[in-house]
């Protein structure tokens, strides 16, 4: 049965809401409840590559995925039980026009404490022969980098949350929030509605990934996002592929790769990428479509021509949600009291996910998150004329 009260309701059931759930949790922050409208890492989580590397154009961001990393790399130690953290090593590839901005951003990840560096054409062939290279001059190279399971990591979260003494139901979806005028900037936040009934509660926070617009409007808050819909193409190797192969972001072709359990590798269209309406959240196609497909597996044997001999598999879609300068929306929502956000990450939420929960926990407990300053991913920075990105962009 569903509790009438709660200290802290988390909306939604993906790796960031069951991250901030597990934070809080562990924080002693009382009677923490979360609320998943369907099953855990029913969204964009379920659909996500589950890239893990640090290699970002921005220190805030690089700060974020270097400390999530080291959870990935000892999940059973810090959260427990098994994410599926492959180490790959990983390339990650740029335009011409970016090439001096990769030198900037390599030295800077450096100075962050990153294990990257610059690789040359010719480091490239000698370390990963398989991989056509004739056309990068310069890439970056992390040798820990890979992926994890995102399923695996969601319940690695949950059930951590779960022994913390965090609540969790599946299949209840929030319908409405209860607001009073007694906060100290408008109005306040004292409970969810849901068609179980209601909650009490003091604090919110909107972990709904890509209906975290939804959400927030059933609030009374407007969130400037746009969802994202993305495609996947699964390819069985052939045997003339080593395995596991290299993790790769090729800016070139705009497309990443990455290996995945029995041969298969995954190879995500950034090319094909569109946006679909809030209207479209539940009914979009979950097919991968056969124009993306050909230019995926064009662009993919390209990179890695001894894939002309392997296997299509199958492919899926997902959905993400980006806000307008492709950063998360991090923290308490202007004009209601008690409603934090934590959504609008814009495909980087899988990695960043172990640090944003801790983040957000602090935040709400302690008033500043200490773990990183995420201050410059506000939800007032648009307003305030700040969007945020690092020194040396890439265009």
């Amino acid at each position: 049965m569903l509790p009438r009260t709660a200290d802290i309701v988390v909306i939604g059931g993906g790796v960031i809401g069951t991250s901030i759930a597990f934070h809080l949790a562990s924080m002693d922050a009382g009677k923490v409840i979360l609320l998943e409208r369907k099953h855990l890492a029913a969204g964009s989580t379920g659909t996500s590559s589950g890239l893990v590397r640090m290699h970002y154009d921005n220190p805030l961001e690089a700060e974020i995925a270097l400390q999530g990393f080291e959870v990935f790399r000892h999940f059973d130690e810090i959260i427990g039980g098994d994410c599926g953290f492959v180490r790959t090593g990983f390339l990650r590839t740029v335009k011409p026009h970016n090439l001096e901005k990769l030198k900037a951003n390599v030295a800077m990840l450096r100075n962050l404490g990153v294990n990257t560096w610059l690789v040359s054409r010719e480091e490239i062939y000698e370390m990963a022969p398989y991989l056509y290279a004739d056309d990068i001059p310069l890439a970056a190279y992390e040798p820990d980098s890979g992926y994890a399971d995102p399923h695996l990591t969601t319940m690695g979260f949950a059930n951590a949350a779960r022994r913390h003494g965090a609540q969790i139901f599946q299949g209840v979806e929030v319908t409405g929030f209860e607001l009073n005028g007694g906060g100290f900037s408008g109005e306040r936040v004292t409970g969810v509605q849901t068609p179980q009934g209601r909650i009490a509660a003091p604090v919110v926070v909107n972990a709904a990934g890509p209906w975290g617009g939804l959400v927030a409007a059933l609030a009374g808050i407007e969130l400037d996002t746009t969802i994202i819909h993305h495609q996947v193409a699964v390819v069985e190797a052939p045997q003339e592929v080593p395995w596991p192969h290299l993790t790769v972001i090729d800016r070139l072709h705009r497309i990443y790769l990455r290996p995945e359990t029995g041969r298969l590798t995954l190879v995500g269209a950034s090319h094909d990428n569109y946006t679909i309406g809030p209207d479209q959240l539940d009914t979009y196609s979950q097919n991968l479509t056969s124009e993306t497909l050909y230019r995926v597996l064009e662009r993919l044997c390209t990179r890695v021509p001894r894939m002309e001999t392997g296997a299509v598999r199958t492919g899926h879609t997902g959905i993400l949600l980006t806000s307008r300068d492709k950063h998360a929306l991090l923290g308490p929502a202007p004009g209601v009291e008690g409603f934090y956000c934590a959504v609008g990450l814009s495909g980087h939420g899988f990695k960043e996910a172990p640090v944003v929960g801790k983040a957000m926990a602090e935040l709400i407990l302690h008033g500043r998150a200490e773990a990183v300053d995420i201050t410059p991913l506000r939800l007032t920075r648009f307003e305030e004329g700040e969007p945020y990105q690092g020194p040396h962009p890439y265009e």
